[in-house]
């Protein structure tokens, strides 16, 4: 049987699917950029879509990443997936931290470590200070235990 093709109307479909077995009420918008996939979910269920921190959200990509991935053969594709703006709201946070803590660090000349980031929220604060005049951020540590220290510049 030959594999489906990867584009918007196979992915909102799949979305569909997966939000009408869920039985929630929901609307979803595909965009794509490249091999990325925005997905926009809409829901009266937005707190259920989201869970706990992001859990359920974070449960949902991974399941129509790999069911994606299985129905079509490919494996060079991301998905992101945001329900009613939660994503971008948090990501807009973490800058607007990432900034305030960049400019404590530039101002007291000592180093702040971040504690308790998820990878997606540490590349989000090494890209809001990627081009920092002031300031230079590294992680540390392994595995659950990597953080993110934000330090001043030193050439």
């Amino acid at each position: 049987m030959a594999k489906a093709k990867l584009d918007e109307n196979y992915l909102a479909e799949n979305v569909r699917l997966l939000i009408e077995k869920l039985g929630v009420s929901a609307v979803a918008e595909v965009s794509r950029i490249d091999s990325i996939f925005f997905v926009e979910i809409s829901s009266e269920d937005s707190s259920l879509l989201i869970g706990k921190y992001g859990a359920n959200l974070e449960s949902l990509q991974f399941v129509l990443a790999v069911r994606l991935k299985s129905l079509t053969g490919q494996e060079d594709f991301e998905i992101f997936i945001d329900v009613d703006g939660w994503r971008r709201q948090k990501e807009e946070k973490l800058k607007k931290m990432a900034l305030a803590i960049a400019e404590k660090v530039s101002t007291s000349g000592r180093p702040e470590s971040l504690y308790n980031l998820r990878s997606s929220d540490r590349r989000v604060v090494h890209t809001t200070l990627t081009n920092h005049p002031r300031v230079t951020t590294l992680s540390e540590g392994e595995g659950v235990d990597r953080y993110l220290i934000i330090k001043p510049r030193s050439d």
